[in-house]
């Protein structure tokens, strides 16, 4: 619930639907492939006490979340989604899950935390950007059709408070002094919105942006920035990239939690269509009505209504004119009208969310209509809006023959295009109850779209056409289809136009018969420091495959400084080409290479050479797309300098500096890292794994853990939080401390754990390190591993990291009970013994004349002003 406060003195504010053309991709994408990602991106600067003390950002994305869930629950997706908070830096905040109705509550009470997370003190938008992309990048595993999007929001500019340091993207610019915020904000807008910067790193991975600016319209020129880097032009006219078509993202400014409920419902998948009206004064009347038409084929409707106010209430009207007042409850409300179910909740003072579920009921089809009343008498100048979402679930295919492949160069005859329920069977479209119009598009790369339906109706959808490929290059495709479903008519109104069912199938356009077939993608992965990178082409035969020496390839997005970018092959030639025989497949090798390190995404295109087995002669060039995520090794420079400077001058240099300097470089490193959370139970001294020995599993360690772009100092991993911890001594570096609410906790390091001998640290490399967490509530033979390995190591090495665990975990996790039971967390049970000896370290309070580098030690002092300490 909204403060009074929160409400705006009329509803004319209320913001117009944008172009919402690339969130109706999203929604295409989610509609064709049945599997996503959606990142809930939210600031957390201290400005939000000022600016949403009630936490309204929370309450909206919770309203999107259950939204989202319940799409995937009907259509079968398989909807996945991370939350990750801002400000001097990029936090995850819940690690990518599984989205459904029985994991909607989950991932709320995540978002519930956010509402106190709001102490930050910088509104970096670049480090944001940079770590929402890995994180996308990382959980797409190499998928270029991965549906992906983000939710961005943010209540200011880019902004910095003033203090010393720096950032990667201009370590040269210090922020101790006006002009160097300044110079700041200038470095980050430019490295984010140049061409090909961190906005075109984003667009080129097809990631679509949701930006909500939490501002009233005297704020709207410090939102130009975040506009254009959602949409690509800001409404004062700030340009950002050069990836503007598709357009990128959507972007609403908004004052209120209405507004903001409003705007986090564009990302619903489901088609909607927004109307605005006056309200009522004290009685329903006919001016205020929103109408809507529903017939057989409608199964549900789902209406986000705001009043503008408080004191307006609204009303459902059926088809025969029954009406049903909804007023505010507090809760959740089942009701029905005409023997028709109905629920509905106040989302704030003045807004709402209402279903209707039809079933077969007679009762169902007509014309519908929401009304909103001033019951005060005190608003007449109070606008009402709604965003109704008519829920068919029909929606456009292509049927695509395997056998008969898309070749360029060739006319594809009797291609045919239909209707499919949410679990994909056929529906026939003369059986709609109403009129239907499907158009469709072949959307190539590079070039202008063909247009292959055109509007037809109903009746003539499933006719087979033609697609003309004659003049299309090979290379990634994808058929754009569009579906306008408009209601039959009520006896005394005209149908409803439902805004239109959008469907993206991806299409691979090979080359003509008798040349090989490149795959659609080269995938360097993740890239660290400049090290060369080498993967494979997957090539299907028949023919001749090579990247000519000397041909550069074409840079569509790159970090900062890279310089020249080659992307190499050692087959350089007609005479020394990958040969393949027909329907033989084999990999092209590939090496990247760069002149300087990066930080961001590296993707182009590669011109492949491609001929026939038979005749060299014929050769033809295909454009191969390639993408890298290039990461910069973590660099400690700046600390050893302060270091070596403080033993030679000793107290000539501040102690702050010291501290600063090490909260600097105190971060876990950025490099790739996988890792598994796997339950476990000892018997015997045997740790077994679902009943069996202990032992690496096929399926084990394939996730990468996102936010590590660039260091962290905090991290999720696993549901696991990871937190850099300075210390007391200005030297060294620092340790990480285990967060797992509900256990205790040791982990594989000496030493092991906290001064408490419950709580586990780790060093600051917490690549190949392991935890035991155990609950304490629990079995005592029962705990559960977390493992977390580089993402470069082999097999063997991780085998390695199975066997220390199999070895060592038995008296750990016996240790660690003792502790809970002497610590009065666990019961006693029999065979806990608290007398026996650890035989894990633990860490100590550091005493007066201590070692003043061992970190090791874990300090209690009060004394700590960079976040030191347990």
């Amino acid at each position: 619930m909204s403060a009074p406060g929160w409400i705006g003195a009329t509803a004319d504010a209320a913001p117009e639907d944008p172009d919402n053309a690339a969130v109706n991709r999203y929604g295409g994408c989610l509609a064709s492939q049945k599997a996503g990602d959606l990142l809930i991106l939210v600031d957390e600067s201290g400005s939000l006490k000022g600016t949403d003390p009630q936490a309204a950002r929370v309450e909206a994305a919770k309203y999107l979340v259950k939204t989202l869930a319940g799409y995937a629950d009907r259509t079968s997706s398989k909807l996945d989604v991370a939350i990750a908070g801002f400000a001097e830096g990029y936090s995850v905040r819940q690690d990518w899950t599984p989205l459904t109705g029985a994991s909607a509550d989950s991932v709320n009470s995540r978002l519930q935390t956010l509402a106190g997370r709001n102490s930050g003190a910088d509104t970096d938008y670049w480090l944001a950007l940079d770590g929402a992309r890995q994180s996308l990048t990382d959980h797409a595993q190499g998928n270029p059709h991965r549906c992906q999007a983000i939710a961005w929001f943010s209540d200011g500019k880019i902004d910095f408070s003033q203090r010393a340091g720096s950032r990667p993207y201009a370590p040269d610019v210090d922020l101790g002094s006006p002009a160097g915020i300044t110079e700041m904000i200038q470095r980050a807008t430019d490295s984010i919105c140049r061409p090909g910067g961190m906005a075109d790193q984003l667009r080129s991975a097809h990631i679509v942006m949701l930006g909500v600016g939490l501002g009233d319209q005297a704020a709207t020129r410090d939102f130009d920035v975040m506009s254009a880097i959602a949409t690509g032009t800001g409404p004062g006219g700030t340009k950002c990239g050069g990836i503007l078509d598709p357009k990128p993202g959507a972007f609403y400014q908004v004052s209120n939690i209405d507004q903001m409920l409003l705007a986090f419902d564009a990302l619903n998948p489901t088609p909607r269509f927004v109307d605005s009206k006056p309200v009522c004064h004290q009685n329903v009347c006919q001016e205020a009505r929103h109408n809507f038409v529903v017939d057989r084929s409608v199964k549900s409707v789902n209406i986000l209504g705001s009043g503008g106010m408080p004191g307006i209430v609204p009303y459902l009207i059926s088809p025969s004119g029954q009406q049903l007042q909804l007023p505010n409850k507090g809760h959740q409300v089942d009701a029905s009208l005409e023997g028709i179910a109905v629920s509905y909740q106040w989302q704030s003072e003045s807004a709402q969310t209402i279903s209707i579920h039809g079933g077969n009921s007679p009762k169902w089809p007509g014309q519908w209509a929401i009304v909103y009343v001033d019951t005060t008498g005190q608003h007449p100048d109070a606008v009402s809006r709604v965003a109704i979402h008519i829920t068919t679930d029909i929606f456009p295919t292509v049927n695509q023959n395997p056998n008969s492949p898309w070749r360029a160069g060739q006319v594809m005859r009797g291609v045919t295009f239909g209707l499919v329920d949410e679990q994909g069977k056929p529906i026939d479209p003369n059986g709609l109850a109403g009129e239907a119009a499907m158009s469709a598009v072949l959307a190539v790369d590079g070039a202008a779209p063909i247009k292959v339906l055109d509007s037809v109706s109903k009746n003539e959808i499933g006719k087979p056409v033609d697609i003309d490929l004659t003049n299309v290059k090979p290379g990634a495709a994808s058929v754009r289809m569009s579906l306008v479903i408009t209601t039959a008519p009520a006896p005394n109104a005209p149908g409803t136009q439902l805004s239109p069912q959008q469907v993206d199938k991806p299409i691979q356009i090979l080359p003509r018969l008798g040349l090989p077939a490149p795959g659609e993608r080269i995938d360097f992965g993740t890239v660290q420091g400049t090290e060369q990178a080498t993967t494979q082409l997957q090539i299907t035969g028949p023919g001749c495959v090579w990247i000519a020496n000397g041909e550069r390839p074409t840079i569509r997005t790159a970090p900062d400084g890279v310089a020249t970018v080659d992307v190499t092959s050692t087959a350089t030639g007609p005479g020394n080409c990958l040969n393949l025989d027909d329907g033989q497949k084999a990999g092209l090798p590939v090496t990247l290479h760069t002149d300087h390190e990066g930080h961001g995404g590296l993707n182009g295109t590669v011109p492949i050479h491609i001929a026939s087995k038979d005749d060299p002669s014929q050769v033809q060039t295909v454009d191969v797309a390639f993408t890298a995520s290039m990461v910069k090794a973590l660099s400690t420079t700046n600390f050893v300098l302060v270091l070596l400077a403080a033993l030679l001058l000793g107290p000539g240099i501040p102690l702050v500096l010291l501290y600063a300097a090490k909260w600097y470089v105190s971060r876990i490193p950025g490099a790739p890292m996988l890792a598994q959370r796997i339950p476990v139970e000892v018997d015997a001294d045997v740790v077994l794994r679902d009943g069996a020995p202990f032992e690496m599993a096929d399926t084990d360690l394939i996730n990468p853990v996102p936010g590590l772009a660039g260091g962290a100092r905090t991290l999720l991993v696993e549901g696991v939080e990871l937190s850099v911890v300075t210390g007391r001594s200005p030297f060294g570096v620092g340790h990480v401390k285990v967060n797992a609410a509900g256990y205790v906790s040791a982990g594989s390091e000496i030493p092991s754990t906290d001064a408490s001998g419950l709580q586990a640290v780790l060093p600051i490399t917490v690549h190949g390190t392991w935890v035991v967490l155990h609950d304490p509530r629990g079995a005592p033979n029962k705990a559960e591993v977390l493992l977390m390995v580089p993402g470069q190591s082999n097999v063997a090495q991780r085998r390695e990291r199975y066997e220390d665990i199999d070895r060592r975990l038995p008296e750990t996790l016996t240790m660690l009970r003792h502790r809970a039971v002497d610590d009065g967390l666990a019961h006693p049970v029999d065979g806990d013994d608290p007398r026996v000896a650890t035989p894990f370290a633990v860490a100590t309070t550091a005493e007066a004349g201590d070692d003043p580098f061992a970190d090791a030690q874990l300090d209690h002092s009060p004394f700590k002003p960079f976040g030191g300490g347990a």
